[in-house]
Parts: C-alpha cells; structure tokens; sequence
C-alpha cells in the first residue's frame, strides 16, 4: 500500500481543490447578496453535489477493498509506524499552526468586543486540543506504553463534536442548510476521523472505517475553506486537514496484506 499512501493524499487534496474552486464560485454567484438566497438551479451547486458524492463512492469503495485486502498490525505504533522521528516534528508543526489560528479567533473577537461565552469555551476546547494531537504524538514515539496516550486521543474527538454543536446553535435560525451543510459534513467526518485513530489505542482497529474517515474529512475541510469564516478557523482547518493527511499516510504505509486462503 506504500503507493497509495502517496496517491491517495494527492488525490483527495486535488478533489479538495476542485471542490473549494466550486464552493466559492457558489458563495460568489450562486447566493443572493441580499436574502442569502440560493439559486435553485445553478449549475454551480450541482456540479458541486456531484463532485462531492463521486469522490464519496470513490473513497468508500477503495475504503472497502483495502479493508477486504490488508489489515493493521495491533497496536496503534505498528498500525501507523510511529518510529521515525518526523512523525513527532510533523504533528507539532501541525499543532502550532492549530493554535496559531485559535489565537487569531481569539485576539479578533477581543479586539472587537465580541468575546462571547461560547467563543470562549471553542477556544479553550480548541487550544486543548492543538495541544493533545502534539503531546499524544510525542508520547507515542517515546514510549506508548504509558497511560496519557489514551487520555489525549480523545480530546479531538470530543471538540469536534462541541464544535459541531456550537456550529448548529449558531445557525439554529438559518432556514438554508446549504450556506453551512458542508461544514456541518468536514466537522463530523473530522470527528470521527479521529475517533477512529483512537480505536487502535483502545484495541479496536478500524482500518476501512478510518481510511475512508480521513479522506472524506480532508475533501469536506478543503471545501468548507471557501465559506465566510474566520481566518482563524481557516488555519484550523488547515491543520484538520494535515492531520488527516499524515494519518492515513501512515496507515495505508504500514498496512499488511491478509494471507490467501
């Protein structure tokens, strides 16, 4: 699986492009500046829905094989091969710049007054988080026997879905689904992107599932770039999808062939 731990990532960031590319044309042309209103029939939108479901089967369907083809050593150091030290590096760097666009959410909203309670509590959960992905990567390449890896592997989780809330409250309101659905989509398949990875800590792998977890995520992330949303956001975003890059380069590096029968 070595060369689809290098295809795969360029095949879902470049799908990710195309999507972003149709996403803002829709911002752009497709809602009313006034109502926020959509056109019912822009071309746009379709060929976004299209996009977007195409790749989906694409992804499930290579998720599926691989699944029925290889399977992952136990343990979650030999499922992702943990060893090299870039592994520690390339999540820290991921987790500064996680926490380099939450200061920016934050510092943007206090300059503005705006720092409500639940902005708060998205930036604290937020900066947990960007904090447990690099301490959970350095615990791991030095020893995964200790007991804090467990502990970290479920913050993530467990923002995404406070972010997930806090995203629904907010448009509670908003009668169209469409100006925020594909957040609403990056933000689950996040979410049990990294619910999955866990799954190899707490002995449960779930090589197909997190395969096909970490590819939609980074698509759905890549498309929601292009809505009206905070730079700050945009950079964690960013780091969602890099995230999701490095694992399931990993896995599909380090998965085995299944012995015929």
């Amino acid at each position: 699986m070595r060369i689809s731990s290098f295809f795969l990532p360029f095949f879902a960031l470049l799908a990710g492009i195309g999507g972003f590319y149709l996403r803002l044309s829709e911002q752009l042309n497709v809602f009313d500046p006034v109502t926020g209103l959509p056109d019912r029939n822009a071309a746009t939108t379709s060929w976004l829905i299209a996009l977007s479901i195409t790749f989906t089967l694409l992804i499930l369907v290579f998720a599926i094989s691989a699944s029925a083809r290889h399977k992952a050593e136990k343990g979650f150091e030999s499922a992702f091969g943990t060893d090299p030290f870039a592994y520690p590096i390339i999540m820290t760097l991921i987790g500064i710049a996680w926490l380099v666009g939450t200061y920016i959410y934050f510092a943007d909203l206090n300059a503005q007054g705006t720092l409500a309670a639940n902005a708060v509590y998205f930036i604290i959960a937020s900066a947990l988080s960007a904090i447990s992905v690099v301490l959970f990567a350095i615990e791991m390449y030095q020893d995964s026997r200790r007991k804090a890896p467990f502990a970290l592997s479920v913050v993530p989780t467990i923002f995404m879905c406070f972010w997930l809330i806090l995203l629904y409250r907010q448009n509670a309101s908003n009668p169209i689904l469409l100006s925020y659905v594909y957040q609403c989509i990056a933000i689950v398949a996040t979410a049990l992107s990294f619910y999955f990875t866990s799954g190899f800590l707490y002995g449960k792998p779930a090589p197909g599932k997190s395969i096909f977890m970490y590819y939609v995520a980074i698509y759905f992330c890549a498309v929601s770039l292009a809505d009206d949303i905070h730079m700050g956001i945009r950079i964690i975003y960013c780091a969602l999808i890099a995230t999701n890059v490095v694992y399931s380069s990993m896995l599909l590096r380090n998965l085995q062939r299944k012995p015929q029968d």
